[in-house]
């Protein structure tokens, strides 16, 4: 212990020693006389002041060493060695203060080379910043640009007339604009984070599928409000990528609501137009009126997609209506040629002329039919009056799966144009009889000039009808047969009496005025207007199948059918009728000429026809030339 704490014990010995001698001093001063004392006590001091110089002096110098050395180290002179051997511990410790001084030199030296490195990078620092000030000036430019920039957007956004909306690619709304609110009444909020196709329709879904896969950009979409109402929009559509994939789809929506439904509206009165048109084309055809009704009614079924339409003309004294025409997918179905309605159905159709919508159960129809309109969910019958001169004609009636129609207009406009087309028909047949009546009149006249060709248009046009029957024709095509055989010698009234009444045989100038009648009678009858088959069957009626007739020479197939029929059926009658010159043949002798003939002069299948009907019903015929010779004689 004392070894290594040396320099404390010799501090300790002598001050010990000092305070012994001192001790001493004042015990032989207390023991010495008074005379003594003040001697002693000077020298006592003396001594005391000079030990505690020495000692002051010797001790302090280490420490005067120690701290010369630190205020070298903090003027920074680290190069200084502090050499001080006074005792084991100074030597230690100014061991420990040069190798400490070693340290802090290289220590500073280290802390230099930073601090320059640190300098070089402050002045390095100081330029970035000064550029990065200048960065931040234009930062703050373009900040604020794109500050007044976004505002800008936003303003364009919020108060663009369209709905604004983004998805994601699951179609999950990440942003929609605020005008959402007045097309369909919700808020951005509400739709954010829902799928688009909660405010779509089913068909919308599939296209915003197909917009996202590319295949279309441009649609209309049907978006459907908060209160369940569809708003139409045109939409355009843009897909959002991210390293060439497809992560949602940006869309603009413009509402045509309106403008959807005034084209709508507009396409309908288009063809309502159109509708009306066709019908007004159809009266004016100049086509058998039933013809035209038939077609009228399938154009009514088509527009309103009616199953089943009918015409009925009203009896006012049976209180009845009469079918005249039915057209739709059921016209084929039974359904009751006469009807009668109730008392209060008359009243407002015939008297007050009103449109009347009724249940299929409250309207008479065949019970075979009934299954059919439930299967195909017909519910109502319009019911509207044909009215002429303030007087109702009769019906037109319209099967539909609605309780009401929305055509009200187009059918009270076709069915005012029916009414004037049923009355001016009817009005037309009978000025049509009174003509005909009156070139019957004629014909008989004309006839009446030679008792030998008296009633021979009669039994030509009973002849025509007897062999149209057989070929199978239609009601209509036997009537336009039956006026064409009277008709078909009319032109003859044009011809001079010295050439129709001459005994003897005709000069080729005679016969060739003879040749022109059938042209003549054509020029009479165009006033009538009569139907194109009865002008071909009288004009050309004296053509032949070889090509060697008149006054066209037509052969074969282009002569009309309705013609061939006509020159069959009068070559008959004047071969079995008696002449001024010779006795009419037997009617086994006009078959036989006639066969004869098939091929060159007759139609071949016309006389197949009239070969089958001499061989079937040969009493008819007998009927026809007998009935007509006896009311002659």
């Amino acid at each position: 212990m004392f070894k290594r704490y040396y320099y404390n014990t010799r501090i300790f010995f002598t001050l010990f020693g000092i305070s012994v001698i001192v001790y001493s001093l004042s015990l032989a001063h207390f023991l010495s006389g008074f005379e003594n004392r003040v001697f002693i006590g000077g020298i006592i001091l003396l001594i005391s002041l000079g030990l505690s110089s020495f000692l002051s002096k010797k001790l302090s110098e280490p420490i005067k060493k120690l701290n010369e050395a630190v205020k070298r180290i903090s003027r920074g002179d680290f190069d200084y060695q502090l050499n001080i051997t006074d005792s084991k511990e100074f030597r230690e410790l100014s061991e420990n203060f040069n190798s400490m001084a070693r340290d802090l030199s290289q220590s500073y030296k280290k802390l230099k080379e930073q601090t320059e490195s640190l300098i070089q990078q402050n002045e390095e620092l100081q330029e970035f910043n000064a550029e990065l000030e200048a960065s931040y000036e234009q930062l703050e430019t373009l900040t604020h640009e794109l500050e007044i920039s976004e505002r800008k957007y936003r303003l364009l956004v919020e108060n663009i007339r369209d709905i604004l909306w983004v998805t994601d690619k699951n179609f999950i709304i990440e942003f929609v604009n605020s005008r959402v609110i007045r097309y369909l009444n919700y808020t951005p909020h509400e739709l954010i984070g829902k799928s688009i196709f909660e405010i779509v329709d089913e068909d919308s879904r599939e296209i915003l599928k197909n917009m996202m896969e590319g295949k279309i950009n441009f649609s209309e979409i049907n978006f459907k409000n908060k209160e369940g109402l569809l708003v139409i929009t045109e939409t355009h559509v843009k897909r959002l990528k991210i390293d060439e994939k497809v992560v949602g789809i940006q869309g603009i929506s413009r509402d045509i609501t309106e403008m959807y439904y005034v084209k709508k509206q507009i396409a309908e009165k288009n063809n309502e137009i159109l509708a009306i048109s066709d019908v007004g084309r159809l009266l004016t055809s100049g086509s058998d009126i039933k013809e035209v009704l038939n077609n009228i009614v399938e154009k009514v079924a088509e527009l309103l997609n009616s199953p089943l339409c009918t015409i009925r003309e009203y009896n006012p004294y049976f209180h009845k209506f009469v079918l005249l025409v039915k057209g739709g997918e059921l016209k084929d179905y039974p359904v009751y040629e006469e009807i009668k309605l109730s008392e209060e159905d008359i009243n407002e159709l015939v008297n007050q002329k009103e449109i009347k919508i009724k249940d299929v159960e409250e309207f008479s129809h065949s019970e075979k039919i009934t299954p059919i309109f439930a299967a195909k969910d017909v519910y109502s019958v319009v019911i509207v009056p044909l009215i002429f001169r303030n007087e109702t004609k009769g019906i037109l009636t319209v099967w539909t799966a609605a309780n009401t129609v929305k055509n009200m207009s187009l059918l009270r406009s076709i069915a005012s144009a029916v009414s004037v087309a049923i009355e001016n028909s009817k009005l037309y047949d009978e000025i049509k009889k009174v003509y005909i009546k009156t070139i019957e009149a004629l014909a008989y006249a004309m006839e009446a000039k030679d008792l030998y060709t008296k009633g021979h248009s009669m039994r030509v046009s009973q002849y025509a009808v007897l062999i149209g029957e057989y070929m199978g024709f239609s009601r209509e095509k036997i009537e336009q047969l039956r006026i064409a055989g009277i008709l078909h010698d009319i032109g003859k009234i044009g011809i001079s009496d010295t050439i129709l009444l001459k005994k003897g045989k005709l000069s080729e100038e005679e016969y060739n005025v003879i040749k022109s009648h059938p042209e003549i009678s054509r020029k009479i009858l165009m006033p009538i207007d009569l139907p194109k088959e009865i002008l071909e069957a009288i004009s050309k009626h004296h053509e032949r199948y070889d090509g060697k007739g008149y006054p066209y020479g037509l052969k074969g197939e282009e002569i009309p059918i309705e013609a061939a029929i006509l020159g069959v059926a009068d070559a008959f009658d004047a071969m079995t009728s008696d002449r001024a010159y010779r006795k009419g043949m037997t009617i086994e002798e006009a078959v036989n000429e006639i066969l004869r003939h098939k091929g060159t002069q007759f139609h071949p299948e016309i006389v197949d026809v009239f070969i089958s009907i001499y061989m079937n019903a040969r009493q008819k015929l007998e009927e026809v030339k007998n009935q007509i010779f006896e009311s002659v004689s």
